[in-house]
C-alpha cells in the first residue's frame, strides 16, 4: 500500500498538465501558472509544445519526453525530481498519459514515491462524448485503433456487443478505411458520431448511421482529427433456458473439457450464475 500527499512536502514532484487541444483560451489559469513556475517541462514534441508556450508566455526549460525516448528519458527525469526538481509534463495537445507516454514517467514516479500531481483541463473524447448525444456512462476509451484490417477487427467485435458507448481516435487519411472496416461487423444502421477539429474554428459533428456517414466521406475527403463516436447496443440478448444452458455444458463436456470447467464457461458467457447453473445441472 501506498498513500501519497500531494502537497505535503517541498520537494521535487511531477505534474501532470492539460493543453489545449485548439483553442487556446481553453488553458487554465492553474496550468499557466505551473508551467511557469516547474523547473523543467517534459513535452512530447518541443516543437509542437514551443509554439503553445511562446504564445501564452511561458520560457521554462524543455525536455523531450515521447514514445521513443521514454525508457532512457524516464530514469534522467527521476533523478532530477529526487533531487528536488519539478517537472511538468505534456502532451501535443490535451491530457498527458491519455494517448501518451506520460504513463511510464507516472509508474516511475510511483515506484520512487514521487508525488504526480494531476490538472484537470481539455481532453479530445471527453470533449466528444459530451455533444454527441450518446449515453456518457458507461463508455469505453480506446485510443488509436492498430492500422490493419486484422487487428481491428476484434475491437470492432467488442463494440458490436457492447452495451457502453465505444470512443477512438482516427486520422484522417485513415478514416474511410476505418469505417469501412467497421461497418463488415457492425449492423451498418448502428448510430455513430465523427468529431473533427474540435474547438477549432472548423469543428464539426457528423451524425448518422455507419453506412450514412461512411457515404458521407466517400464524397467529402476527411481533413483534420477525428474523434468516433459508436452507439451502444441497444439489443437485448435472448436469455438462454437452464436446459439449453445445460446442453451447452454437455457439447463442451464431450469436447473434453472437465464439468467444473465447462459450467464456469457457459455460465460466464450467458451471465448467469456458475453456482445455480451446477446445481441445475447435477439435477438434470
Amino acid at each position: 500500500m501506498q498513500r501519497q500527499s500531494s502537497y505535503g512536502q517541498d520537494s521535487g514532484k511531477l505534474y501532470l498538465v492539460p493543453t489545449p487541444i485548439g483553442n487556446l483560451e481553453d488553458i487554465t489559469l492553474r496550468a499557466k501558472r505551473i508551467l511557469q513556475e516547474a523547473d523543467y517541462i517534459a513535452a512530447e514534441d518541443t516543437r509542437t509544445s514551443g509554439i503553445l508556450l511562446e504564445k501564452i508566455g511561458v520560457h521554462n526549460h524543455m525536455l523531450s519526453f515521447h514514445k521513443y525516448n521514454s525508457k532512457e528519458r524516464a530514469p534522467e527525469l527521476i533523478k532530477l525530481m529526487k533531487e528536488g526538481a519539478v517537472i511538468a509534463e505534456i502532451s501535443d495537445a490535451g491530457m498527458p498519459v491519455i494517448s501518451d507516454p506520460g504513463y511510464i514517467l507516472v509508474q516511475e514516479c510511483i515506484k520512487n514515491n514521487i508525488p504526480v500531481v494531476p490538472l484537470p483541463g481539455a481532453s479530445a473524447f471527453t470533449t466528444a462524448l459530451i455533444a454527441s448525444g450518446f449515453d456518457a456512462q458507461p463508455f469505453t476509451y480506446y485510443g488509436f485503433l492498430p492500422r490493419k484490417k486484422s487487428e481491428q477487427q476484434p475491437f470492432f467485435e467488442q463494440m458490436k456487443k457492447a452495451h457502453a458507448t465505444s470512443i477512438f481516435y482516427e486520422a484522417p487519411h485513415r478514416l474511410i478505411k476505418t469505417l469501412n472496416n467497421m461497418s463488415e461487423i457492425l449492423d451498418s444502421e448502428r448510430k455513430i458520431v465523427v468529431a473533427r477539429e474540435l474547438t477549432k474554428i472548423h469543428e464539426e459533428f457528423i451524425r448518422g448511421t455507419i453506412s450514412e456517414v461512411t457515404d458521407y466521406f466517400g464524397q467529402n475527403p476527411p481533413r483534420g482529427e477525428f474523434v468516433v463516436l459508436v452507439s451502444p447496443n441497444t439489443v437485448k440478448e435472448k436469455q438462454l433456458s437452464w436446459t439449453e444452458l445445460i446442453k451447452l455444458v454437455n457439447q463442451l463436456v464431450s469436447k473434453g473439457e472437465s464439468k467444473k470447467s465447462a459450467i464456469k464457461t457457459v455460465a460466464q458467457e450467458n451471465h448467469v450464475s456458475k453456482n445455480e447453473l451446477y446445481e441445475r445441472y447435477h439435477q438434470k
